[in-house]
């Protein structure tokens, strides 16, 4: 898994390590050029950044979270990080919850921009059912694929303030809107933005300021640890 680092004070590492997935089809040098980056380090918050590439390869193996948690989050653990925030944008947010079904444990929140929200089989099916909470409720539904992380999610949003810290900001325009619409019912309303606009870099650079700007890190509200 290819990896680009960069410390909040070079030779020094931070307390807190934000992990950033991207989009389906972009590079790393991508987020860089959009300034997701320059945006942390223009605020001087203290958080080193790991900018983390997933290909379709690991997508469609479903090995994202045993990868990425193998090759990324169980050393920078092991490094000392005290925290560890996750972050996806469109795939990236789809590879971030599928992280979260199965290592929440080791994440002190997640930021998902945009989220990819599966394939429309399976939203068909959440809708079918009256949406995701009376799907979710079925003890013998099935939990392969994107079902597990919707399972998850689900179970999440019951626990109220006990349960691991997700935001989520989305585009009213965005073309995934409907699968978006269903996981904002899954999101407490304190930590869901909407913004004009559709699924495209300035819509998400937007979300990512406000997140930067009125989320986790505007209060240093950092407390939650692993």
């Amino acid at each position: 898994m290819r990896v680009i680092h960069d410390l909040a004070h070079p030779g020094q590492r931070a307390t807190q390590l934000l992990v950033l997935l991207p989009p389906a089809k972009a590079r790393l040098e991508d987020l860089i050029e959009q300034g997701f980056v320059a945006a942390v380090r223009a605020r001087q918050l203290p958080l080193d950044i790991a900018l983390a590439e997933v290909g379709y390869q690991q997508v469609m193996a479903q090995s994202v979270a045993s990868d990425l948690r193998r090759q990324l989050i169980a050393p920078a653990k092991a490094l000392g990080y005290t925290g560890i925030w996750l972050a996806g944008i469109s795939l990236g947010g789809f590879n971030a919850l599928d992280y979260a079904a199965s290592h929440a444990d080791d994440l002190t929140g997640i930021k998902l921009i945009a989220p990819y929200p599966g394939t429309a089989d399976i939203l068909n099916e959440l809708a079918a059912a009256g949406g995701p909470e009376a799907w979710a409720r079925d003890p013998d539904g099935s939990r392969a694929d994107e079902r597990r992380w919707w399972h998850w999610l689900w179970r999440e949003s019951q626990r109220g303030e006990a349960g691991l810290p997700i935001w989520l900001g989305l585009g009213r325009a965005d073309r995934f809107a409907r699968g978006q619409d269903m996981l904002a019912t899954l999101t407490p309303d304190a930590r869901l933005r909407r913004i004009d606009g559709d699924h495209s870099w300035p819509v998400w650079q937007t979300l990512w300021q406000h997140w930067l700007d009125d989320g986790p890190f505007a209060t240093r509200a950092m407390e939650r640890t692993p």
